[in-house]
């Protein structure tokens, strides 16, 4: 599993397949509303961790799942808090149509693991003006 977290009583995956490919998959463990492959990865750094989005497209929409873990405030000189989210943007074209966050985790996994997604995965420029 690269990703997989709850949005309400719906999941949202990221795995893989036997194959070796990647694949995006929306709705129940009975009824997948959303199927889609060819991924698309970027990434950047921020303080203290990082931004990482794997996208899929299909005609002029992409669903593009994200995590954020960055350093937000000081609470002192050695340590500072965490900004963390992780979720499913839905744009148009580039326009964000929908932004929805997580709300639960499953197997306690936080965010794309990257390790995990093949070295043959296309990659893309970190799109920094997307929330």
């Amino acid at each position: 599993m690269v990703f997989s977290c709850e949005v309400g009583a719906k999941n949202i995956s990221v795995c893989l397949t036997s194959t070796g490919s990647v694949k995006y998959l929306f709705g129940t463990r009975d009824n997948i509303e959303r199927q889609l492959s060819s991924p698309i990865f970027s990434s950047a750094a921020c303080s203290g961790g990082g931004v990482s989005r794997v996208r899929f497209k299909t005609g002029n929409t992409s669903y593009v799942v994200y995590d954020v873990m960055c350093n937000s405030y000081r609470i002192n000189d050695t340590l500072w808090s965490k900004s963390e989210s992780a979720g499913v943007m839905v744009l148009n074209g580039d326009k964000v149509q929908v932004k929805t966050v997580c709300t639960d985790f499953d197997d306690s996994l936080f965010g794309i693991n990257t390790a995990l997604l093949p070295s043959t995965i296309e990659k893309e420029d970190f799109d920094h003006e997307l929330p």
